[in-house]
């Protein structure tokens, strides 16, 4: 248990893309760890390592992220639920320090639509270091979401 007191929040966090290309494309993005690697960071100065990588219900996905010069967070995925139309996991943060920062249940919806797939993400995020984390997955999200449709895209 922490001696330090933290700030803890909460917030809920819903984005939304749209792609050319069929659910089960979006789906394999996700699902493919090499895939996930190439659009998973939100900048060129970031980097993802999987450590291991067991994507199957009961499966965790345990990675480094940060700068690419230090990755100094430290990551876990657990997936719950996986569908052709979703993906459920829950999934913790922590500093180098192995202090918790957030703690989140995400939900990865894939809609089929006329030209393509709309995709939900939904991040129920827990933070016990204040607002900057909350902040973090939102914009975080929003760039490598959008890493994942200027990929997909391109193909």
């Amino acid at each position: 248990m922490s001696t330090a007191t933290a700030e803890v929040a909460h917030d809920t966090i819903v984005l939304e893309r749209n792609f050319t290309h069929p659910p089960e494309a979006v789906f394999d993005a996700y699902a493919d760890v090499d895939q996930r690697v190439s659009w998973s960071v939100p900048s060129d100065d970031e980097v993802i390592i999987y450590e291991t990588a067991d994507f199957r219900v009961g499966g965790i996905d345990q990675f480094l992220c940060g700068p690419r010069e230090q990755p100094n967070f430290a990551g876990t995925t657990e997936y719950h639920h996986i569908d052709s139309s979703s993906i459920v996991f829950t999934e913790r943060l922590a500093d180098d320090s192995k202090l918790l920062l957030a703690v989140s249940l995400v939900t990865w919806q894939f809609n089929a639509t006329p030209t393509g797939c709309t995709l939900v993400v939904t991040d129920q995020v827990t933070s016990t270091a204040g607002q900057g984390p909350i902040e973090g997955s939102r914009t975080g999200y929003g760039a490598v979401l959008d890493n994942l449709v200027r990929i997909l895209e391109a193909r």
